[in-house]
């Protein structure tokens, strides 16, 4: 039988999103989404950029960053 190795990898605290969801029971709990490697920017008054994620936007695999990264 093969061995399966497990990549250990964490969304992006730079552009993830943060939602809730309601359980069966009936609590309220957040759900971290993945983002897709851009953030916006707010550039001037009301003007809302889209740009790269700073820590995941040029890699290869946009919202998530490799190994295990506590949020700062």
């Amino acid at each position: 039988m093969d061995e399966v190795s497990a990549t250990v990898r964490t969304v992006c605290h730079g552009c993830r999103q943060v939602t809730q969801y309601r359980s069966d029971e009936g609590a309220i709990r957040p759900m971290i989404l993945p983002g897709d490697g851009t953030v916006l920017v707010d550039k001037m008054s009301g003007g809302m950029v889209e740009e790269q994620c700073p820590v995941c936007g040029e890699s290869e695999d946009p919202g998530w960053v490799p190994s295990f990264l506590p949020p700062v």
